[in-house]
């Protein structure tokens, strides 16, 4: 047995599916030399290009395809696949594939994982395929569902609507296997693919829309060639989001034969995390729709569309800075939870095993979502005790989520009239900035939403946080309505945009409130420790640093003219930036532990004993091992 640099073990060749083999340094997993802010930092830089193309790609459309009959029918077709695959299996798949596989990827069961993986990939394709050619058989009368626009000719648009549909129809299978490849790599700790090919599908569209343009020269009547070339085109982005992974799966060693087959363990625990990730989608599109009516009730024309708007500017630093990490952390925290030494005091190890220790992860004959039965120590929740080196994995990273998160509000608050300034020419977005500032608050609920829910559903806890986070959504709802109702009489915009804010940081909030206690119940209070160490240093110093930001380029920006607008919006883009790195700057000053797991300082690993560094450490090295 050697020791790694920072302290782990690693063991022995011949170890797992791959004895002999020497880990593959191109290609760190997080933890490893290329550490976990290096990782996120990666997904975060490919987030923040494909996000920019992403609105590019919108002034494109807008640019060749224009906004007349044939944009209104691509419009409605395109959203159809996409809401066909959420509501069949999008919601139960999305957060299930990693801590389904993870346990085994990390314990170098190769076998186990790849035909985990297949089963998956079975069971979507064996929905999926007859929905999408379902789509394309009854693509007349779908069409007919929808109203005609006003000005439109009916027959013309329900035609086109019906060509795009079987056009678009290969789309939904698509969807299913581009989450179930994304969620094999994660699980092995590679992340850069799935953040890549979101650009690689934006540049495919965006070619596409070129190439239309040039063959439909403006017409609203274009040639059947053009709309093939439009329809086929915008198949062929969601088949770059999706099958380039097939690649790095197969650099893996992961041979996938679509199978629709699961132990009756893994199909157990699918079904409990997939029926939860139904439950908070189906509670999230009811927020959706209160919030998108209240939008056209409260307010005037226009008003959705600066919704709208609002929510791009709010999600970017949810999705540059919140995601990034989160799923970088998520393989770990699913190793360490889901492996069959969860319960002992390495998590990830299942090489070490005492008869003496605290158990089997709580129970015997072995795996995620196997019958349960206690065989050591009662955790807080009344469940077998996790390991202090999961429990203390938990801690680290929730707190490095809200610490994150925190710097996010800031960024938010700073840059919340610089947006609506720079927005302000290219529509009448009254009220933008006031919204952006009333919703900074919930970035932070939002993020432990998206972070406190994995950890939760690592422990196999999904239950609890299904329904922590659906009353969330629904305060939103309730919250949106009353703060509409208190605000605004009908017609105006911006009292409505300041209501919904409300509304929606107010759920969040209690969502990431009521996450947190469903996570110290099932671990201790003492994991809360991080996050709320990481709320009460910086957030003080987020409001501070973010409003005088906010009121400094407000008077830069308030000048007339569009360049007084763009002096003020560059301003307050390198204002939050600022912000969020003086917010984790006092956090990691204040309390350096916080953000360790980011920076590797403090203890390293996954826990604070040897044998918890062993098991973290092992979890590097096989996840080094896997990439030829």
């Amino acid at each position: 047995m050697r020791r790694t640099p920072d302290g782990g073990v690693v063991p022995p060749p011949g170890a797992g599916d791959h004895a002999g083999r020497a880990p593959d340094r191109r290609d760190p997993a997080p933890g490893g030399p290329g550490g976990v802010l290096g990782a996120a930092g990666g997904v975060a830089g490919l987030t923040l290009a494909s996000r920019a193309l992403g609105f590019l790609r919108w002034v494109v459309q807008a640019s060749t395809v224009g906004a007349g009959t044939v944009a209104g029918a691509y419009a409605t077709a395109n959203q159809v696949p996409n809401v066909l695959y959420e509501v069949v299996v999008g919601g139960a798949l999305a957060a299930t594939v990693v801590p389904l596989l993870a346990p085994a990827t990390s314990a170098g069961r190769r076998r186990q994982a790849q035909e985990t993986a297949s089963g998956l990939l079975g069971v979507v394709l064996l929905v999926l395929l007859p929905l999408g050619a379902g789509l394309a058989l009854l693509a007349d009368p779908v069409a007919r569902l929808f109203p005609v626009s006003q000005g439109a000719d009916a027959a013309t648009q329900v035609g086109l609507v019906a060509s795009f549909l079987r056009m678009f129809a290969l789309q939904v299978p698509l969807y299913g296997v581009g989450v179930v490849l994304t969620g094999v790599l994660q699980a092995h700790r590679r992340f850069t693919w799935p953040a890549l090919t979101p650009v690689l599908s934006s540049l495919v569209v965006m070619a596409t829309y070129g190439v239309y343009g040039a063959m439909a020269h403006g017409s609203q009547t274009p040639g059947p060639a053009a709309l093939r070339v439009l329809g086929w085109g915008t198949t062929a982005g969601v088949a770059a989001l999706s099958l380039p992974l097939v690649w790095p799966v197969a650099r893996l060693g992961i041979r996938l034969r679509p199978v629709p087959r699961l132990d009756r363990a893994v199909a157990g625990r699918a079904l409990r995390l997939g029926g939860a990730g139904v439950v908070t989608l189906v509670a999230q599109q009811v927020s959706v729709l209160v919030v998108l009516a209240l939008a056209r009730w409260g307010g005037s024309t226009g008003t959705v569309a600066v919704y709208q708007y609002t929510q791009a500017v709010y999600v970017l630093p949810y999705a540059v800075l919140v995601v990034p990490v989160a799923t970088v952390l998520y393989p770990r925290l699913a190793a360490a939870f889901g492996s069959p030494g969860a319960g002992r005091d390495a998590p990830g190890s299942a090489d070490t095993g005492d008869a003496g220790d605290t158990g089997d992860a709580g129970s015997r004959g072995g795996g995620p979502g196997g019958p349960r039965e206690s065989v050591g120590p009662v955790g807080p929740g009344g469940g077998p005790a996790p390991s202090p080196g999961a429990r203390d994995l938990a801690a680290r990273s929730t707190g490095a989520v809200t610490a994150v998160a925190v710097a996010g509000a800031g960024a938010l608050l700073a840059v919340s009239a610089g947006a609506e300034r720079l927005f302000s020419l290219l529509a009448d977005v009254t009220g933008m900035g006031a919204a952006l500032v009333a919703m900074a608050p919930g970035l932070v609920g939002y993020a432990l939403v998206y972070q406190v829910t994995r950890v939760l559903f690592a422990m196999d806890r999904s239950t609890g946080a299904a329904v922590v986070t659906a009353v969330g959504w629904l305060v939103v709802a309730g919250g949106s309505w009353a703060g509409v109702g208190a605000l605004s009489d009908g017609g105006d915009g911006a009292a409505t945009l300041l209501g919904v804010g409300l509304g929606q940081s107010t759920g969040m909030v209690v969502a990431g409130a009521g996450l947190l206690a469903v996570l110290a119940r099932a671990l201790g209070g003492g994991v809360l420790g991080p996050s709320l160490r990481a709320l009460a240093v910086g957030a003080p110093v987020a409001a501070a640093v973010g409003w005088n930001v906010c009121w400094l380029t407000n008077a830069l920006g308030s000048g007339p003219g569009a360049g007084s607008a763009l002096l003020g919006a560059g301003a307050a883009a390198a204002g939050a930036l600022g912000t969020a790195g003086v917010t984790l700057g006092a956090v990691n000053l204040c309390d350096p532990t916080v953000l360790g797991l980011l920076t590797r300082r403090g203890r390293t690993g996954t826990g604070a004993s040897p044998k918890g560094r062993a098991g973290g450490a092992r979890d590097e090295q096989v996840a080094g091992k896997e990439q030829p």
